[in-house]
């Protein structure tokens, strides 16, 4: 009976995902949507036939028709395979119907809005992130099928990231596949679209002052949240909190909560911190910091992202805006860094507690069972050098940033300043 009702969900569906809105629309205000503009029953092309309000209500249509598809078979289907398996089958169905709809003779739209309403309901962190490249690289080229090959991309190299990060959590392999076969639909059916980009001559919308506006905002929103956290991070956070908890440790009436452990109130040996009591200021200042870099590197990369697709979108647009290579060089050895430290960072937490072990196997020992000093010492030079690294890397990322946002100032005001 279970799998009997799944079968009724998809077929049901796939004949509301056939739902041709955008020709539906169209039709009421005398308008036929086949014979105009691309051909397209899509939301893009009622948007340049009809104009932006009319292609938005179209979009949100389409965008339900997958969204609540999805959102059925997650939280009302009962069956065999699970709530999570039975959501991608319905949206999965939802977005095959607006693709190739039964009503139209199976020539459908490009599902653009429907997979996104599939997407926001089943994976809705990296849709999100998509939905604001598709709004990066729109603002920035002016083509919105640019914006929809971007996007699309993106989510499937997300879901693939999170695949890898978490390989057995339930159900992110099916997702993982069903959002590459969603955008490989996708890209199958944008393949004019990206003949007529590699030529030159992909339609443009129409420029105004709310694409301008969002284009600046969106580069400058980017640019300040990478350059300030850069800033906060490597100048307050990661000396601040380290020095803030020698300060405490080191008081001598430190707060009750501050416990010190006797065994680091010993006499430091030649090669350890001196006092000893530095250990443990370290100890915590690293409990606090780690966290935080695995939040910082991955915003710092997304920062990298958006300020790359904004300032060299317009490559894909001849005769748009000249692109400056200075710029985009420094930006891109900025984000590589960037990649590089994240990296970096499962090496250097796994240096650190080998060098906070060894030293807990020294102090903690009898004098007459203590282990080579040899072998502490070469734990910690370790952990110094690989520390060491990162911050040069982070060091150069700052350097390459401060270079980038230089440049794209004298570009933006007019200024000359050669290339690269």
């Amino acid at each position: 009976m279970d799998v009997a009702f799944l079968l009724f969900g998809i077929l049901a569906a796939y004949l509301f995902g056939a739902v041709p809105f955008g020709l539906l629309v169209a039709r009421i205000k005398g308008v036929d949507l086949l014979r105009q503009g691309s051909g397209n029953i899509g939301a893009t092309n009622v948007g340049r036939v009809m104009g932006r309000r009319y292609g938005f209500l179209v979009f949100v249509l389409d965008l339900l028709k997958g969204a609540i598809s999805s959102w059925v078979g997650l939280r009302i289907l009962s069956n065999p395979f699970g709530s999570e398996t039975s959501g991608i089958l319905m949206g999965a169905s939802a977005f095959v119907g607006h693709l190739f709809p039964i009503y139209l003779g199976f020539k459908g739209g490009k599902g653009v809005a429907t997979g996104a309403g599939v997407m926001a309901v089943l994976v809705p962190t990296p849709f999100l992130f998509a939905i604001l490249t598709w709004l990066a690289a729109v603002a920035s080229t002016r083509m919105v099928s640019f914006g929809s090959l971007s996007s699309t991309l993106v989510l499937v190299v997300l879901q693939g990231v999170i695949l890898i990060l978490h390989p057995n959590r339930t159900g992110n392999w099916e997702l993982f596949f069903f959002t590459l076969l969603c955008g490989g639909f996708v890209w199958i059916k944008h393949i004019s679209n990206i003949k007529r980009i590699c030529n030159g001559t992909e339609n443009l919308v129409q420029d105004s002052l709310l694409w301008r506006g969002l284009e600046k905002s969106m580069l400058q929103l980017a640019l300040g949240l990478w350059i300030g956290s850069y800033v906060f991070f490597t100048f307050v956070v990661g000396p601040g909190v380290f020095n803030w908890f020698e300060k405490a440790v080191l008081q001598e009436n430190p707060p009750y909560w501050l416990v010190v452990p006797e065994v680091l109130k010993q006499k430091a040996p030649e090669g350890m911190p001196n006092p000893l009591e530095k250990e443990q200021a370290s100890r915590l200042a690293g409990l606090v910091v780690t966290p935080i870099f695995k939040i910082y590197y991955p915003m710092q990369a997304c920062c990298a992202f958006f300020v790359l697709l904004l300032i060299n979108g317009k490559v894909f647009v001849k005769d748009f805006r000249k692109v400056g290579k200075s710029s985009t060089i420094l930006f891109f050895v900025a984000a590589i860094m960037i990649v590089a430290n994240w990296f970096l960072l499962g090496p250097t937490e796994k240096a650190r507690l080998k060098r906070a072990n060894s030293t807990d196997e020294y102090v903690l020992a009898s004098a007459e069972n203590k282990p080579k000093l040899e072998t502490i010492l070469a734990d910690r030079k370790e952990f110094a050098k690989i520390h060491g690294i990162s911050l040069i890397i982070n060091l150069v990322a700052g350097l390459a940033l401060l270079g980038g946002v230089v440049s794209i100032s004298f570009r933006e005001s007019g200024k000359a300043i050669p290339d690269f």
